[in-house]
């Protein structure tokens, strides 16, 4: 009784036969493709942000360094409106730098 039982649960429960929803598998696999390439277009962006602060800070710190010597900091301190004026371009020339560098990449692999 227990087999013929368990024979009915099973038929009662199982799932009924259908054919495949392809265009829902489509859109699945679309999804998939999608959510891989945000990981690594994400993945590429932090990986160029990290660079970006290192260099940043790699700038930063010699500029302070330049910027310690007696015969800089001596003339910073006579006119510290041109200093300022040097150190701003400086940093615009960096921060064009970065931008010119960092291209629109992979833009081809976002066709579906």
């Amino acid at each position: 009784m227990a087999d013929e039982f368990d024979r009915f649960l099973a038929e009662a429960l199982s799932p009924t036969e259908r054919v495949a929803d392809r265009a829902f598998v489509a859109r699945v696999q679309v999804q998939v493709v999608l959510e891989e390439r945000f990981r690594k277009a994400r993945a590429a962006l932090v990986r160029d942000l990290l660079q970006q602060l290192i260099a940043l800070l790699a700038v930063g710190a010699g500029a302070w360094w330049f910027g310690r010597s007696a015969r800089v900091a001596s003339w910073a301190a006579e006119s510290p409106a041109t200093a300022l004026a040097i150190l701003l371009l400086a940093f615009m020339f960096v921060a064009v730098t970065f931008m010119a560098r960092t291209p629109a990449r992979d833009v081809h692999e976002w066709r579906i």
